[in-house]
This record gives C-alpha cells, sequence and structure tokens, in this order.
C-alpha cells in the first residue's frame, strides 16, 4: 500500500443553532447540514486528512494528493487496495443550549457507502448495510454540552462481500465482477468493472447529511393519489406523521387551500380529500404542456404553530403501461392521460464512477441533452444508482418520462435479512420517485430473467439442483411479489424484468420490451435492425470512442496511437474494437491506419447504426411503441455505446437522434 502521509487537521464544523432561540422558532422542524468540517483516514491510523462530504474515499484522496487520477492512463489498477481498506470520516457538533432545548434531535444520513458503523462519542448509534438508503437516528439523548465526536467507519465491501457470500453458500453469478462479491453488497454494480467501466470500489458519506430538529411531531411521508373522471379530478394526499403531539394537517395548491384540515392523531397517516376540474394536464415532451402544481403541506398544533411543512411540484396526469394480448403477441405501450404515446429516449449511466463527485448539475445537463434531442424517455439502468431529486424535477420540467430500474443487475440472495434490506430500499425510492410526475415505470431488474435463462450460468457458476431453485425461486419472488407490492404501494406502473425475452429468440419481436443485441454482442450488420424490432426496444446500441482530445487529458501523447497498452486497457468490452473496426470496412469501405482516422471514422459508423435503428423502429409504428437506445452518457473517458461523451460533447450520432426524434 503507498504510504499515506500524515497531515494534522483541525475538527471544525460546529453547529450553529441561534436561530432556534426564540419558542416560535424552536417550533418549527429545522435541518442543519454537516456537511463542513470532516476528516478522513485509515480506520486504524491517527492520520487525518481534510475530507469533502458529500463525497468518497478515492476524490478525498486524489484532493489530498494521496493517490494519483484514477482516470488517467493505468491509475484504476494502482488504486485497487482501497477497496481492501476500512475507512474512517470524523467531525465534531457543538451542541449549544439552542441546539439542546430540542425534543428531538436526529441524525440523518441520506446515502452511506456501504458497511458503515456510527458513533457519536462512545456510542454505537447503528450500523448501515445498503448505499441505496438513508439512515437517522435520534441522538438528543448522547448529544452533551460542547463538542460531541462523531466518527463513521467504513468496511471494506469487498472483504463484507466475502463473508457474506460465504454465508450464503452459493457462488452466484458475477460476470463483470473477478471478486465475486458484488451480489452480496448493496452497492452500485457498475463500480466492480463493467464492460464500460473500469473497477473502482470506494467508500464514503456520497449523499448529504444533516441534523434534524424538531419538537411535537413532523411530518413523515406524503403520497399523492389522483382518480380520473370525465370532467374532474379527485386528489387524495396521505400525509405520514411521526410524533406524540395532536396536530393538524392542512394542504394547499397553487397556494390555495384544497380539502378539509384534518385533525392527526400520534404518528398517523391521513388523507386530505380535494376535487378539481379536469384542466391543465401534465404531458410528455412533445404530446402538450408539461404544467406543474405547487403543492403546499403543513403540519401544526392546536393552537396553531407551524411544526413543519413540505412542498412538492406535482403534475396531473394518469399513466398506464398497457400490455394486452393482440393478433402479434402482446403489445408494451405507454398510456398517458389516455393516448398511446410513442417514446422516444434513451438509458442513462451515472455521470460519474465516483458518485458523490457528479452534482445535480450533472444530473440535471442529462436532462438538457434529452430535451434539446427531443426526447420524452429515459431509463435509468439497474446498475447504477438511484438520481437524486433535481434529476426528477428536471424531467418533471422538461417532459422526460422516467422508467426507473430497481437497482438490480445481478441475481442476489433474496431471502430473510437480505430480501428485507431490499424492500426497505425500494419502498423509500419508490415513495419517493412516486411524488414526480414523470414517474411512468419502475422494473424489477436488468436482464436477469433473460440471463437465468440464455446465458450458461447454471454451467458456468455450478448452480444445479436445489442450489439452482432456490436462486432463481427466491429472484423470482423478489421481482415479482416483493418489488410487485412495494410498485403497487407506490402507485407506479410496474414490469417485473427487462427485456421480456432474449435477443436471439422470435418471441422477443412479438411480446414485451426487446434489448436486441445482435448488432455488437451477435455480429450481425446494420441491416438487422429493420428486421428485429420488437413491441418496445429498451436497449441496442453501437460503440464508438471519444474524441482524442478528450483522450489526450487522461492518456500520456505517446499512448494515443491505434494498437496501445493504453487503448487497449481502456476498452472494456469483451468484443475489443473488432466490431467497430470490422463496421467501417463494411459501411464505410475504409481501413484507417491513424487514431484520428479510426475515431472520426467509428464515430460515423456509429451514427449510422442508430440512424437505421431509430428509423425501423419508428417507421412500424403502433407494431413497436417505443425506443430506447443504449447508452446517452459515459461514466468515465473511455469508448462506449455512449452519444455524449464524458466531457458532455455531442457525438455525430446525437445528432441524428435529434433530427430523427424530432420529426
Amino acid at each position: 500500500m503507498p504510504n499515506v502521509p500524515s497531515l494534522q487537521v483541525r475538527l471544525a464544523g460546529v453547529i450553529c443553532c441561534s436561530l432556534l432561540a426564540s419558542a416560535g422558532a424552536r417550533a418549527q422542524l429545522r435541518p442543519f447540514a454537516l456537511h463542513e468540517g470532516w476528516s478522513f483516514g485509515l480506520a486504524q491510523a491517527t492520520a487525518r486528512h481534510p475530507a469533502q462530504v458529500p463525497g468518497e474515499v478515492h476524490t478525498d484522496l486524489l484532493r489530498n494528493g494521496l493517490i494519483p487520477d484514477p482516470y488517467c492512463n493505468f491509475n484504476a489498477d494502482s488504486v485497487q487496495w482501497i477497496e481492501e481498506k476500512d475507512w474512517a470520516y470524523v467531525r465534531t457538533i457543538d451542541a449549544d443550549a439552542a441546539l439542546l432545548e430540542n425534543e428531538h434531535v436526529d441524525l440523518v444520513f441520506k446515502g452511506l457507502d456501504t458497511f458503515a458503523e456510527v458513533w457519536l462519542n462512545d456510542s454505537l448509534l447503528g450500523m448501515a448495510n445498503n448505499m441505496f438508503r438513508s439512515w437517522e437516528w435520534p441522538v438528543r439523548e448522547l448529544l452533551r454540552p460542547g463538542p460531541n465526536t462523531l466518527r463513521v467507519v467504513f468496511r471494506s465491501a469487498v472483504r463484507e462481500g466475502h463473508q457474506l457470500r460465504k454465508a450464503y453458500g452459493i457462488n452466484l453469478p458475477h460476470d463483470s465482477d473477478p471478486s465475486a462479491v458484488s451480489p452480496y453488497v448493496r452497492k452500485a454494480a457498475y463500480q466492480f468493472g463493467w464492460d464500460f467501466a473500469p473497477r473502482l470500489v470506494g467508500c464514503g458519506i456520497w449523499r448529504p447529511v444533516e441534523l434534524r430538529c424538531w419538537n411535537g411531531a413532523r411530518l413523515g411521508s406524503v403520497k399523492v393519489e389522483q382518480h380520473f373522471t370525465t370532467d374532474s379530478i379527485r386528489l387524495d394526499v396521505q400525509v405520514n406523521t411521526v410524533g406524540n403531539a395532536s396536530s393538524t394537517v392542512h394542504c394547499s395548491l397553487d397556494g390555495v387551500p384544497i380539502g378539509r384540515p384534518v385533525d392527526t392523531a400520534p404518528s398517523a397517516s391521513n388523507t386530505v380529500h380535494s376535487t378539481l376540474p379536469r384542466t391543465a394536464l401534465w404531458w410528455p415532451n412533445g404530446s402538450g404542456e408539461q404544467t406543474l402544481h405547487k403543492l403546499h403541506v403543513e403540519l401544526r398544533s392546536p393552537n396553531g404553530t407551524l411544526l413543519d411543512s413540505c412542498t412538492h411540484r406535482i403534475g396531473l396526469r394518469t399513466v398506464e403501461l398497457r400490455q394486452e394480448a393482440d393478433s402479434i403477441g402482446r403489445s408494451f405501450t405507454f398510456v398517458i392521460n389516455g393516448k398511446p404515446v410513442f417514446m422516444k429516449g434513451c438509458n442513462i449511466v451515472p455521470p460519474d464512477m465516483f458518485p458523490g463527485r457528479a452534482s445535480d448539475s450533472a444530473w440535471v445537463a442529462l436532462v438538457a441533452h434529452m430535451q434539446r434531442a427531443h426526447m420524452n424517455m429515459v431509463r435509468v439502468w439497474a446498475g447504477g444508482i438511484y438520481p437524486p431529486e433535481a434529476f426528477y424535477m428536471a424531467c418533471d420540467t422538461a417532459g422526460i418520462l422516467v422508467w426507473q430500474d430497481l437497482m438490480l443487475a445481478n441475481l442476489v440472495p433474496a431471502e430473510g435479512n437480505f430480501l428485507e434490506n431490499i424492500r426497505l430500499e425500494a419502498k423509500e425510492q419508490a415513495k419517493r420517485i412516486a411524488l414526480h410526475p414523470c414517474a411512468a415505470l419502475l422494473c424489477g431488474n436488468n436482464e436477469l430473467e433473460v440471463a437465468w435463462g440464455n446465458w450458461g450460468w447454471q454451467q458456468k457458476y455450478g448452480l444445479h439442483g436445489a442450489d439452482s431453485a432456490r436462486v432463481i425461486d427466491s429472484n423470482r419472488h423478489l421481482w415479482k411479489d416483493v418489488l410487485g407490492a412495494v410498485s403497487e404501494e407506490a402507485g407506479v406502473p410496474y414490469t417485473w424484468t427487462s427485456a421480456l425475452s432474449n435477443w436471439g429468440n422470435a418471441a422477443g419481436l412479438r411480446s414485451g420490451d426487446l434489448h436486441y443485441w445482435g448488432v455488437w454482442h451477435g455480429d450481425a450488420d446494420f441491416a438487422s435492425f429493420t428486421t428485429n424490432v420488437g413491441r418496445f426496444v429498451s436497449e441496442y446500441g453501437f460503440q464508438s470512442w471519444p474524441d482524442s482530445a478528450l483522450l489526450a487529458r487522461y492518456i500520456d501523447v505517446e499512448q494515443l496511437h491505434l494498437g496501445s497498452e493504453a487503448l487497449r486497457w481502456r476498452q472494456r468490452s469483451y468484443k475489443t474494437d473488432r466490431p467497430i473496426h470490422e463496421a467501417i470496412r463494411r459501411e464505410l469501405g475504409e481501413e484507417p491506419i491513424t487514431l484520428g482516422g479510426f475515431i472520426g471514422a467509428g464515430l460515423r459508423v456509429q451514427s449510422l447504426a442508430y440512424e437505421q435503428a431509430i428509423q425501423a423502429h419508428m417507421e412500424k409504428q403502433p407494431w413497436c411503441m417505443g425506443t430506447l437506445f443504449w447508452q446517452l452518457n459515459d461514466c468515465w473517458p473511455g469508448p462506449s455505446w455512449s452519444l455524449v461523451d464524458y466531457g458532455g460533447n455531442w457525438k455525430p450520432g446525437m445528432y441524428a437522434v435529434e433530427r430523427l426524434y424530432g420529426q
């Protein structure tokens, strides 16, 4: 392991709660961000270095000059030691009198990656084991007047994963992960290595952390149900409250009170009913206006004191995934406000290998690309992460419907505590996403059903007899029953797997959604796009390299030539660059001899591939009712199926998409 130099850091970050001094202010819930004053280091070492929260251990090490940039040259290989270590993050909370006057003070982590022990002074608050969940603990009785030490210890996800794998006793498929632990860890799968990304397994406080100060009662969750009639909409606002104090829920829409205030029982769920005229509906991009309404919810004490409030932007609309038997097979059509709409869109991956480094603006930028290219749907892929609120809000505004995969890109040990962990994760995320008018679909997994039936996993991983039945039966129970129930409760359409059929099977062209990978993985020519049109094509694509100017920022100049070791290393697909070379010869009749010539020709043939596929899908309506190409963006600078490179630049294929989707 490289030597990590010592650096003394003063633990700062005092929480100033003087705003809570007055009784009226003290009554209302107030969150206080805990983003400043963190330091980090190896868990068993005394050396500490400045940390950025939200953030991640790789980026903290890089910022302190302790590792080279993992994106440059072969550096990703040189930092693999990080995943084997335990790391600690520490800061001080100064508890003054105003803070301690609150009846309740909760410590809230909105994202811990992944296995974490959280300590306040000498007390273990609890342990986290899921990157995709929020974690909170009451700390009012543990806070001492004056300085308090908050410490988060992250255990190696790889070592913890090995222990969980041993306990489960079955070797689950792990095609992209040589450590074989990713199926047993609730962590972003792409970080363990994928065919478009290197392996960079880290840890950290990757989403915001805060103290939540409140008195009497507070709002828990809010759910909005819309029931359409011919000329009206009944709005049911379900409000969950927390705390023992009596209170009343008040709702308004665009500043106008709706329904009658509802008196709440302690820690209860309460519903405010209202009827609205059926006007100003929300429509996806290209089908109408994206009218948004401001729903404001207040919780007040019996004497009228404001205890808590929240505001959500909602859209009045209905979304249905229509899967009906017909003369062809079974449809896969999105129906918005009673109207079938052809979906024009893409798949996305996280904007960075290190989620804490991808700010809200990076996610919003993805939506700007979609809107500019006349898209109306995006699929958030199962091997990444759940996007931040800013992404869904941008989709609401831009009219981009969201197909949200639940984060299942591996078969998992879907039993006992692990199953419950996933259920709680899905429930939290579904509840959050469902509030947005862009929420169109939740999906139980990416390609796992077709993989089980077609990829030879049983032979490759020794899954036979009782082990085979145990794995697939428990996972299908998770996808169909557990996650299906979560989606139904959230009120969002659901499909239990994508794709429903394998791309090499004729049945996949007649029913459900299709991932067509005859081009690239099957070595088919581009003409096969026209003869392999499914009812909804939710994945397809062709690779290219980004511009050499972008590569030059991350690869030494002497390696920027065809056949170099650095370029071979950066190509993560098992197919290598061979399909690109073959397509250049077949489609263009060219044989590039320079890197610039190869990249330029590769970008042109990629554009041809997407153009032929999209034209075929759009021309075969209503047989086909959607096309989502793989993929819009990159998570690091390298070759992939993206049409927007890591630098945010459009490749030629994106201009073809813009033209075709704009028709």
